[in-house]
């Protein structure tokens, strides 16, 4: 057998996660060599290049959970998509959430990632953590901060666990998150930091941060952080807020935010083995190679009640419901739910033919069911906005002009 890898048998062969940090599809004539010990190297010629796609393809389990512990958050941002503050009613207990982990782990999800909520929040969060970290799983943790402490940290894993700070810029952060500033979280980044604890910021692009991003990626190519920042949406509580969406001014600031973003990307890759930023890519190589979106595909969403969906823009939404966790198992819910996601397929949104973004070299990553119904009434409509299609352009030209043969834009 191969050495620290991690393999999941599929109907068109094998997924293999290597510790290294690479992650494949893979024929089943690769089966014999991983059986009698090889590199990953050596199993390079079983590597396969396409998949064969049916209706409702999916994968045997996501690659990736977004699993919600609660709902409960000690903010009430106004870009949150998901509402956070209250805890949900009847949200799962602590031995359920056991079993939820135990049940995913056993259907052959890889990665997991821990939201809320304010997911440090949950007063069994450590062993939620650890649990997940002994079953195996790759793990992120997506916080506000609030709660890091050294004492916290001294009980956290050390293996595969990476901790996402979500900061939205630093002046404009209390503005958006008003009980949180960026002093505060900056510390707390500093405390993570300090201990080696593997850290992300993640931030969301407004109207009026894109010039403070730019800081959060100097700060994080400083203390080698990874840094990634998307879009907001009108969703959740940020509906309310439509004075927050990004607009056509700071298009040529947020494609520039992103290659600088990508250069970053690759010099921190090198310093961690599996992690969820490369599942998630592999979820887009999936999504690429098949003609679909990779929600309730190659991910799925668990909301803190037990409530099964392809993805956090579908649980915001209640949208495309599975069921849930109380009345039916995680593998019978992902095998026999999601069939009406899954038949959408790229070359059924209607506008796309006569789009340019919809060809090469531009992969748009909008052709989003829950999103083209939000925009336009139509789930078979466009998901994007003008903002998303012209940061898409003008970014994948920055990467052909100045830094050919980059990965392709999204």
């Amino acid at each position: 057998m191969v050495p620290d890898v991690r393999i999941r048998q599929e109907d068109f062969g094998f997924i293999l996660a290597f510790g290294t940090g690479e992650i494949g599809l893979y024929s089943h004539a690769a089966a014999g060599a991983l059986l009698h010990g090889t590199t990953r190297e050596a199993l390079e010629p079983y590597r396969l290049p396409s998949v064969p796609v049916r209706d409702e393809f999916h994968l045997s389990a996501p690659l990736i959970v977004w699993f919600e512990i609660t709902r409960a958050c000690n903010l009430t941002c106004r870009h949150c998509y998901i509402e956070a503050g209250k805890p949900r009613d009847q949200e799962l207990s602590t031995p359920e959430i056991f079993d939820a982990l135990d049940q995913m782990k056993a259907a052959g999800v890889f990665a997991l990632v821990l939201v809320g909520g304010e997911p440090m929040m949950h007063p069994d969060f450590l062993d939620i953590v650890n649990h997940a970290n002994q079953l195996g799983f790759v793990i992120s943790i997506a916080t506000n901060g609030a709660y890091i402490t050294q004492e916290l940290i001294d009980r956290l894993p050390r293996k595969e666990c990476v901790v996402s700070v979500s900061v939205d810029g630093t002046a404009k952060h209390k503005e958006l998150r008003i009980r949180s500033t960026w002093d505060d979280v900056r510390e707390r980044i500093l405390l993570l930091r300090r201990n080696g604890i593997p850290t992300a910021i993640m931030s969301t692009q407004t109207a009026g941060n894109v010039h403070e991003l730019q800081t959060l990626l100097d700060f994080a190519r400083e203390h080698q952080c990874f840094f990634g920042s998307t879009p907001m949406s009108p969703i959740g509580r940020g509906r309310f807020f439509p004075q927050y969406q990004p607009q056509a001014d700071i298009v040529e600031e947020t494609a520039r935010l992103y290659i600088a973003d990508k250069l970053h990307d690759q010099v921190m890759n090198d310093t961690v083995g599996l992690c969820v930023a490369k599942f998630l890519d592999e979820c887009h190589n999936i999504a690429k190679a098949t003609g679909r979106e990779f929600c309730g595909v190659a991910m799925a969403y668990l909301m803190s009640d037990g409530s099964l969906y392809p993805c956090s823009i579908c649980a915001s939404n209640d949208k495309f419901l599975a069921g849930s966790l109380r009345e039916h198992t995680f593998q019978q819910l992902w095998r026999d739910s999601f069939k009406d996601i899954r038949q959408f397929t790229y070359d059924k949104f209607k506008e796309c033919p006569n789009c340019e973004l919809s060809r090469d070299p531009y992969y748009c990553t909008s052709r989003c069911a829950v999103m083209a119904e939000l925009y336009t009434g139509d789930p078979l409509g466009c998901g994007s906005t003008p903002f998303v299609k012209a940061s898409l352009k003008r970014r994948t030209e920055l990467l052909q002009t100045e830094f050919p043969g980059a990965p392709v834009a999204t």
